[in-house]
């Protein structure tokens, strides 16, 4: 997010209106950072119960990582032009694209009996990992109806996180 550049002549108003316009953007920044931090959240405490890994194991979380990055790229998009529909595709296929693989690496570990211990919290962990890709989902149904509202829906991420504190 950049600081507008203003030209012309400067009042109150020019500038007020300038700031105004960057709302959006900062709604998808802020939007994208909580909804990042949640998921290096449920990340680091799925690695908490994980002693052991391999290659595999190694590339889901590369790809992983990679969704992540795309992550300013696809929200810039969406604050951007969050009224149209290809940005807010974009975004949620991105965040859908995050849940998935972290739902495959926690699948993958336990598959692989990488899982020190499972613990109920492990599984209401697992569950809210497939409740984040729902809402993913649900997301991106809305993008292509109800384009502006898409991105609130993931206020809906609240509770999961909840369950699976410890």
């Amino acid at each position: 997010m950049v600081v507008p550049q203003i030209s012309g002549p400067l009042s109150n108003t020019v500038v007020q209106n300038s700031y105004y316009s960057l709302v959006p953007n900062l709604f998808a920044l802020v939007l994208s950072f909580l909804l990042l931090a949640i998921l290096w959240n449920s990340h680091h405490r799925i690695f908490n119960h994980i002693e052991k890994i391999n290659d595999t194991l190694l590339w889901i979380n590369v790809i992983w990582l990679l969704f992540i990055i795309l992550v300013p790229f696809s929200a810039f998009s969406l604050g951007q032009y969050g009224n149209y529909i290809l940005p807010n595709v974009i975004f949620n296929i991105n965040m859908l694209g995050i849940g998935i693989l972290l739902y495959i690496n926690t699948h993958y570990a336990l598959k692989m009996n990488f899982i020190k211990e499972e613990t109920t919290k492990f599984r209401y962990r697992r569950y809210a990992n497939i409740g984040f890709i729902f809402i993913y989902l649900l997301a991106l149904l809305l993008s292509f109806t109800f384009t502006s509202w898409s991105p609130v829906t993931y206020i809906l991420i609240l509770p999961l996180t909840l369950v699976t504190r410890e």
